[in-house]
């Protein structure tokens, strides 16, 4: 995974997305958070955007840190946390695993776009041997929202660069 977030894979037409681009910068800035974490940040589009803002990602340079969530202990938890395509690779117990932790790093909102497990068609097949794609469903989104006694604030479909389907969801405690 590393070969291939850390320089193969981009983030192309980030300012197009519907749901999950640029215009969660006054989303979130209209709530004044006192803190926001983003997840898996990647080229960390969202830097010097949204306010107190900070981006961790194990792969790529441009992280304020450049961690994973699994080595990542802040303190204390931020008040919206955002997961814009990180939370997304292993099998069911990964992510498991990762939702436990994100459930302890925010008080207010953690904001989503999951892949329904669609590999990246465009990349080179030696650059994703290796990746699993973890197959999100909706029915998962909701049983999450369940298991922790979240709201599902909104959900919706999306569209990525390539046409893949993605899903964009809000949980609120």
């Amino acid at each position: 995974m590393e070969s291939y977030f850390n320089g193969k894979w981009q983030d192309k037409n980030f300012e197009r997305l519907e749901y999950s681009g640029y215009q969660l910068v006054n989303y979130v800035n209209d709530q004044t958070p006192s803190s926001v974490l983003d997840i898996g940040c990647g080229y960390n589009r969202f830097k010097g955007k949204i306010k107190r803002l900070t981006g961790i990602d194990p792969y790529n340079d441009n992280a304020c840190i450049k961690t994973s969530l699994e080595d990542f202990y802040p303190s204390p938890s931020y008040d919206i946390v955002l997961a814009l395509g990180s939370i997304n690779f292993g099998d069911e117990a990964n992510i498991d695993n990762q939702m436990s932790l994100i459930h302890v790093l925010f008080r207010k909102e953690a904001i989503f776009r999951v892949n329904p497990g669609i590999p990246h068609d465009w990349a080179d097949v030696a650059d994703i041997q290796g990746i699993q794609w973890y197959p999100w469903t909706k029915e998962k989104i909701y049983a999450i929202a369940d298991q922790y006694k979240y709201n599902v604030k909104k959900f919706e479909e999306e569209s990525v660069s390539q046409g893949h389907l993605r899903y964009f969801f809000i949980y609120n405690k």
